[in-house]
């Protein structure tokens, strides 16, 4: 089922309370936003000692290391191809990672008393529920197990947390907390019997209706794939001025669209420099479309960089009491900036989903992108450093990943090598000249010499491409 997530203004409802337990309220809820970052980075950090424990008893094993050197040997050395040797080694390595994994339970005493949940549960229950600490455990090992490969090359750090992260909790399995319609209001319970009201304001993407589908799910017997069922969600704490303001994150399992879609037509999605998408369809020539102005989008960018600049140069940033103060007008425009990027790419992945069912296809393909524009030692190379700093290519795919799921057609990436280089009518490589046309070369392909738009000629190879790979 795919999975959206509404953000969604809270007040917290002050009828029937006084003042001073209205107050209370406000303090516990600053209470939990003041001390679950710390509880984050004691879970983020026992993760990591847990790894770490394990590399060194492997270290302190010499038959351990004996083996790994005679394993890279064979891999190095092509000629030998002796598959017992491999195997013998390969099981012998297994019975000593079970070992280490047997000693490393015999350390940790990792019974339910002594778990992760249970040393931080201990520190930190007197200020955060239980049911919190429980889904923050959960959140914070997946972000590392996630993670983990990269952390020990070295590619990224460990995850640290910061003071007004999101509350995290779950409505679905625990009664306490839910959604409920009184009085033409909708209305969330949460710990220590706080109430909330949601407030939708203008309701442009017509959350009500999604929370009231949710509840009313959530009152009969749910089916599952048919019915809204609510995931764990969050609450954050922003503060604006002198005041605070209270965001649900509602996560909410939605049940796809049942709709009659060819899987063998696929739209192709070229992501350009020139232009911002372009469109083909593998089985019709006459379908081409673009989507986007890159000359407005590129521009618009530069423009909020341009005003970042001179703003820095007005302000005076340097350390002193009051620089927080300085630096709110460089962080609204930020802001900004990252609202009217996130905008624009709604707008062009709404397009290519309108596109993809009135050509009634039932299959996306799309570039993966992954190390797009390094080089091999891993670094960016120079002349991709603008475009990667003004294209938010990966924000735009995702986008239209999980609203294609929500259309009920199926997403599929592929390798990017020579997609705009080759001919996608013979197969063969071409010329591409200057960057908006595509020559091909090929005595015997029926559009030898004749000059294809470069955009179109890339979408379409990916719309045919049967290179697929997991992204």
């Amino acid at each position: 089922m795919p999975i959206i997530t509404r953000k969604i203004e809270l007040k917290i409802v002050k009828d029937g309370l006084t003042d001073e337990e209205y107050d209370q309220q406000w303090k516990y809820l600053y209470q939990i936003n003041n001390t679950i970052y710390l509880a984050a980075n004691r879970i983020s950090t026992h993760c990591l000692f847990n790894d770490e424990y394990e590399m060194r008893l492997k270290l302190h094993m010499p038959r351990y290391k004996e083996i790994e050197k005679e394993l890279k040997k064979l891999d190095s050395d092509k000629k030998t191809s002796d598959k017992e040797i491999r195997d013998r080694l390969l099981n012998e390595r297994k019975e000593l990672d079970e070992d280490v994994k047997n000693k490393k339970k015999d350390f940790l005493q990792c019974s339910k008393q002594n778990s992760t949940y249970q040393l931080v549960s201990k520190e930190f229950k007197q200020y955060i529920p239980s049911d919190i600490l429980a889904n923050l455990n959960q959140k914070i090992q997946e972000n590392y197990n996630n993670n983990q490969k990269k952390i020990e090359s070295g590619e990224r750090a460990l995850s640290t947390y910061k003071k007004g992260m999101e509350i995290p909790f779950s409505i679905r399995e625990n009664k306490r907390l839910k959604l409920f319609i009184k009085e033409e209001g909708i209305y969330l319970k949460w710990f220590k019997e706080i109430l909330f009201r949601l407030e939708f304001g203008k309701d442009a993407s017509n959350n009500r209706c999604i929370v009231e589908r949710l509840i009313e799910s959530d009152k009969q017997q749910k089916k599952k794939g048919e019915d809204y069922v609510a995931n764990n969600s969050s609450i954050k704490l922003v503060k604006n001025g002198r005041n605070t303001r209270i965001f649900l994150l509602l996560s909410i399992d939605i049940p796809a669209k049942k709709q009659v879609l060819d899987k063998d037509v696929v739209l192709g999605v070229d992501l350009g420099i020139k232009c911002p998408l372009y469109l083909a369809i593998n089985k019709n020539d006459n379908f081409k479309m673009q989507i986007g102005d890159i000359e407005h989008f590129h521009n618009q960018r530069t423009m909020f960089q341009k005003r970042f600049k001179s703003l820095q140069k007005l302000m005076c940033t340097q350390g002193g009491h009051g620089r927080k103060k300085k630096l709110e007008p460089l962080e609204k425009l930020k802001e900004k900036e990252r609202n009217w990027v996130h905008t624009q790419n709604h707008v062009y992945s709404r397009e290519v989903i309108k596109q993809a069912l009135k050509q009634n296809a039932g299959t996306i393909h799309m570039e993966s992108l992954k190390d797009f524009g390094k080089g091999k030692e891993g670094y960016v190379k120079d002349e991709y450093k603008y475009l990667l700093r003004y294209w938010s290519y990966y924000e735009l795919q995702s986008m239209i990943a999980y609203k294609a799921k929500l259309e009920g057609i199926e997403v599929k990436y592929i390798d990017p090598a020579y997609t705009s280089q080759t001919c996608s009518y013979c197969g063969e490589r071409g010329e591409r000249k200057k960057q908006e046309e595509f020559v091909c070369t090929n005595p015997q392909c029926k559009r030898r010499g004749e000059k294809i738009n470069a955009d179109f000629n890339a979408a379409r190879n990916i719309a045919m491409s049967k290179k697929i790979v997991e992204r």
